[in-house]
């Protein structure tokens, strides 16, 4: 009996101190809303989503990235910038940053769903829709589905051309979500791939062009972003090829305007070169390059971004 007992006390103990890291890590309050502008109020599907609104002019609909996690964090610096101009509304996709984070299957067409219904609830005029990362894969696809509803696309170093994370069924896809999304090892499990190192690491070396434009309190913000509770389920899917977005098929059969923003330090994840197979793609694009930034030149170089949606805007 006793040869029996201590594994089992083992095993609990184990169990009940990753529970304890895990209760730990995960931060009672949100991310930091430092967005500003008017809340607005909308459910979707059942599930409140964070949203926010400021300026007067032609509509421009802000769609985040998936590893910055947050509308609030990513588009502080561009969002009043916009609002000098235009009407501009940023929410957060279900399950990222400020947004509801239920335990469902995340996928592409989910995100595509969830834009296009935010086109429509905060027309009625077609929008400006301005995306990042695989936030404007996406916006590519939203698009392609509903040309009137988008007047112009900007894309900021879009993904979704090559490599693994764009296949459609990457090994062991189904094991890694399952995994990443249990209760107590799934949790265990992402925490140690997102500890602060980690966040670090990335965010210098994939993330912004200049390394030192990292501070403490942007690697506090990714931290409270990662921990909260819930917040595994879309880098699940995501890590597990869930969010796969090919936009390959889905970039000739856009009929708006595409502007390309990218940043020459970008990393090798989303390197400067995938600029001109996306420009080829399109049937109207244009390309701006930022000599200062990474994959976030609305981050990195706020004014020089705005400029450039501007005047493709007023051009186009």
């Amino acid at each position: 009996m006793k040869k029996l007992i201590r594994p089992l006390a083992a095993g609990a103990g184990v169990a009940g101190g990753l529970a304890a890291l895990n209760r730990g890590l995960r931060k009672s309050r949100g991310p930091n809303d430092v967005l500003g502008g008017t809340p607005r109020e909308w459910r979707w599907r059942g599930h409140d989503i964070y949203v926010r609104e400021a300026g007067q002019g032609p509509l421009v609909v802000l769609v985040h990235g998936i590893y910055a996690g947050a509308s609030s964090y990513e588009f502080r610096n561009i969002f009043p910038l916009l609002a000098q101009r235009y009407r501009v509304v940023a929410f957060d996709l279900l399950g990222c940053g400020l947004s509801a984070m239920p335990n469902i299957d995340y996928s592409t067409d989910l995100f595509t769903e969830q834009i296009l219904d935010a086109l429509d609830t905060f027309g009625p005029e077609p929008a400006i829709l301005v995306g990042s990362s695989l936030g404007a894969a996406f916006s590519i696809r939203a698009t392609a589905r509903a040309n009137d509803r988008v007047s112009h696309l900007v894309t900021i170093c879009p993904t979704g051309l090559a490599g693994v994370l764009d296949r459609e069924n990457p090994g062991g896809a189904a094991l890694i979500t399952s995994t990443l999304r249990s209760p107590l090892i799934g949790e265990s499990l992402f925490n140690g791939l997102a500890s602060r190192p980690s966040l670090r690491w990335f965010l210098q070396n994939q993330a912004y062009g200049d390394p030192s434009f990292l501070t403490d309190e942007i690697l506090e913000h990714f931290s409270v972003v990662t921990h909260q509770k819930g917040a595994r389920y879309v880098p699940a899917h995501f890590v597990g090829g869930g969010l796969n977005c090919n936009v390959a098929r889905d970039l000739p059969f856009v009929d708006a305007p595409i502007l390309i923003c990218w940043g020459e330090r970008a990393s090798a994840t989303s390197p400067l070169a995938n600029a001109g197979e996306f420009a080829k793609l399109a049937r109207r694009s244009r390309l701006a390059t930022f000599a200062h930034s990474g994959l976030l030149p609305h981050e990195e170089e706020p004014a020089a971004t705005f400029t450039a949606i501007d005047s493709f805007v007023s051009s186009t």
